[in-house]
Parts: C-alpha cells; structure tokens; sequence
C-alpha cells in the first residue's frame, strides 16, 4: 500500500503544482486588507528544505523539526529539515540533502526524491525556499543535531486533511507587524508560515490525484 501511495505522489509531482493557489489557505495575511502582498527585499538568499515522507504502520507520515528557542527569526518554529544555499553545493536538492544529513543523520541514499514543490518567499529572513519531496521507505533512524533541532514530529498525513485542523491566530512577525495567521493545529503544536504554506501545497496535490492517505 505504501509503495502504492509512493508510485502515485511521484506521477503527481510530474503534474503542474498548484502554486499560489494551493499555498493560499496555510498564508498570513494582513487583517486590514488580506489582498496585500508585502514586497520582497533586494538581494534574497536562498534556502532548500526537504518534506521527509515514509511509513509507520504502513501510514504515510511527514517529519518536521522544531528548532530551538534562540535570538533569530525562525526561534522554537516548527519546520523541515534544511537551511541556506551554499555556494558549494551543486543544485538546490544538494542543499536539501546535505541540511538533512546535517540536522537529522539521515543519509541520502536513502531518501528517495520524487519531485519538488513551488518555493516560498519568506520576508521576515529574506529568504526564498526551495521545498522537495522525499520518501524513505522506513522509518528512519534520526540523529539531531542539537544545536539546530530540539525534537522531531511525525505527523500522519491524513491529519492535515482532517476537518477543522486549521485553525487561525494573530501572530506577530519578526517586523513587528500583527498578522492574521492560519495554522495547522498538529499534535498541540502551531505549524504556521513558509513550512505550513508548503504543506498546504502538498496537501492540494494529494487531494487533487485523490491519493490514499490512511
């Protein structure tokens, strides 16, 4: 059933993604006028995040670190593994890999990348993220570098599908600004911004191939 699911996500991710408009119902906006869009920086830098999928009781289960409470903009967030864009590293999906071996242990010859997902534009870091999909065939043995990840979550995918696991809250950002800000409600954890935008996408293309989940 798994390698079902895992044949079936890879055809999808060869389809056009849904974009903005999948990514629309995870993203903060203003409260004043939601149609606004802040514009980016100059000089963006770049970042690559890999979505971990594999099964646990033949389930698909997505993984997401929590990054520790520290004096930056992304402090005690929930997230995927991944980080900046080196000049060293030879594509994007190297940079997923490599920021995944370095914060998790997982190795990747395991890891199996059955496409990307559309970037996001993070303006608090002035960062644009290049999210990709991979999948482990087990579950994986995981290793946390502890001075970037606290803890690790497992989260079956199908939750995120579930009635009314989308909650919204004012949340302020890192400019000081108040935003309305909708978020997965996920074992007693706020997963809001880049991270839940990428997710809502992945979730537009599940529901979209009408993949099994459970």
């Amino acid at each position: 059933m798994f390698q079902d699911f895992k044949n079936d996500l890879q055809r999808a991710l060869t389809l056009p993604l849904p974009g903005k408009e999948g990514q629309a119902p995870l993203k903060p906006y203003l409260q004043v006028n939601k149609s606004i869009e802040a514009p980016a920086l100059p000089n963006k830098r770049k970042g690559a995040v890999m979505s971990l999928i594999y099964p646990v009781n033949n389930i698909p289960h997505i993984l997401f670190i929590e990054r520790p409470i520290y004096d930056g903009v992304h402090s005690g967030q929930i997230a995927f593994p991944g980080g900046k864009i080196e000049s060293s590293d030879p594509s994007n999906l190297a940079a997923a890999l490599r920021e995944t071996k370095e914060e998790i242990g997982i190795e990747s010859n395991i890891i199996d990348v059955v496409g990307p997902l559309s970037s996001v534009y993070v303006l608090a870091s002035n960062f644009i993220v290049y999210p990709f999909v991979g999948i482990i065939n087990e579950a994986p043995k995981i290793i946390a570098e502890e001075q970037e990840v606290s803890g690790v979550l497992e989260v079956p995918l199908y939750q995120f599908l579930e009635p009314n696991v989308i909650k919204e809250k004012p949340i302020k950002s890192a400019f000081g600004l108040t935003l309305m800000a909708p978020y997965y409600d996920i074992q007693g954890k706020v997963l809001w911004g880049a991270t839940a935008m990428m997710v809502s996408e992945l979730c537009a293309v599940l529901q979209r191939q009408q993949i099994y989940l459970k």
